[in-house]
C-alpha cells in the first residue's frame, strides 16, 4: 500500500506543479536586440558636428520589457531614471520618465517621482519628455540612435 501511496503522492505533486506553472503568466520581452545593458560611449550634436566622448564615463541604459533604466554610476550608483518606451521596426520612442527614488541607506522605496523637467535627462542623451530616436544601427554589440538633435553611440556591456 505504501508504494501505491508514493505513486499517488508523486502524481499529485506533478499535477500540482503543472497546474501552478500553467496558471503563472510569464512576462517575456519582445524587444529583440534592443534588450540589454548599453554603455553610452559618445554623443554627437547634429547641428554643430561636435561630439562628446563618454567612453571613460559610466553612463548606462538598461533595457528590459517596457522600461529603460538610465543611470550615471559615477554620479550616483543608487539612483537614476526610468522611462517607458515604444518600439517600431526603425524607431524607439522614450516617454513617461520617472526618477528612481530608492533610499539605499534607509532600505526603503520613496516612490518613483514623475519628471517634468527634461533637462534632468540630458546627460543620458534624452532632451524631451517624449522623444523619438531613429535606429541607425542595432546589432548584438552596438547601437546608434538619432534624435532630432543628437546621435547616441552605445556599446553592449
Amino acid at each position: 500500500m505504501t508504494i501505491r501511496n508514493n505513486k499517488l503522492a508523486a502524481i499529485a505533486a506533478i499535477l500540482t506543479t503543472a497546474l501552478t506553472l500553467a496558471s503563472c503568466e510569464l512576462e517575456t520581452s519582445d524587444n529583440g536586440k534592443f534588450d540589454g545593458f548599453w554603455h553610452l560611449e559618445r554623443v554627437d550634436t547634429l547641428a554643430t558636428g561636435g561630439n562628446l566622448n563618454l567612453q571613460q564615463k559610466r553612463i548606462f541604459w538598461g533595457v528590459q520589457a517596457k522600461l529603460i533604466s538610465a543611470r550615471d554610476i559615477d554620479k550616483d550608483q543608487n539612483h537614476g531614471y526610468y522611462l517607458r518606451f515604444r518600439q517600431t521596426a526603425d524607431c524607439i520612442i522614450t516617454h513617461t520618465p520617472y526618477k528612481d527614488n530608492w533610499h539605499q541607506d534607509k532600505g526603503e522605496d520613496g516612490g518613483d517621482l514623475p519628471i517634468v523637467d527634461p533637462a534632468l535627462l540630458a546627460p543620458y542623451g534624452i532632451n524631451n519628455l517624449e522623444e523619438p530616436f531613429l535606429k541607425e544601427r542595432l546589432n548584438g554589440s552596438s547601437m546608434v540612435l538619432r534624435s532630432k538633435t543628437l546621435r547616441l553611440y552605445f556599446k553592449r556591456f
